[in-house]
């Protein structure tokens, strides 16, 4: 892989990656509602999908892919359904409890898992990585270590990407120290969730 083909490929997966979508909202939303920790490990949940699907394109198996598709779409619908389960509870709530008390580690593996159900859920995905790698990189004379740094680079630029959302809104997260404001976050928060599971499902 040359220099100038690893580059243009850099710059095409960050630029989809920062690109408004299911998976930046998610990220945000739990950011701005339970903090940086959930938010990033959502985030790295998101870039643990993108990874797999990218390995499949790299793989040829987008055939197979459409051919399962029920399959991802049981995951985009569950992701789906836990992102308003969460909205609805968030915006009913009447006070946000401490982020430490709420980040447990069953539920921290929560937001991992999410992330990666809202990657996985959109196996339309693995057809923009099968249709710009042969645009940008030379498939013909791609090696093994290639195909890894390919796969290396979009599980960096996610994290880079969505660590990047996850940061401002766990920062914007800390304004909300009164009860008022906590209420106003949960509705915010939890709209955005609800919102979110809509979009996702409706894609």
């Amino acid at each position: 892989m040359t220099l100038t083909a690893f580059l243009a490929y850099c710059a095409a997966i960050t630029f989809a990656a920062a690109t408004p979508g299911p998976a930046m909202f998610t990220v945000i939303s739990n950011g701005v509602s339970l903090g940086f920790v959930r938010a990033f490990l959502a985030g790295l949940g998101i870039a643990a999908g993108d990874a797999v699907l990218v390995t499949l394109a790299l793989l040829g198996l987008v055939a197979l892919v459409q051919a399962f598709e029920w399959v991802f779409l049981i995951l985009k619908y569950a992701g789906a359904a836990y992102l308003v389960f969460l909205g609805i509870r968030m915006w009913r709530s009447a006070s946000a409890r401490s982020h430490g008390q709420q980040a447990t580690q069953a539920r921290l593996s929560r937001s991992f898992f999410l992330g990666i159900s809202i990657a996985l859920g959109n196996p339309k995905a693995i057809l923009f990585h099968a249709s710009i790698m042969p645009l940008i990189l030379d498939l013909n004379t791609m090696t093994f270590a290639d195909g890894l740094l390919v796969v290396a680079v979009v599980i960096c630029v996610n994290i880079v990407t969505m660590g990047f959302y996850a940061a401002l809104s766990g920062r914007a997260s800390s304004w909300f120290k009164t009860p008022r404001r906590m209420r106003l976050m949960n509705r915010f928060a939890g709209g955005a969730m609800i919102g979110t599971g809509a979009l996702i499902a409706a894609r």
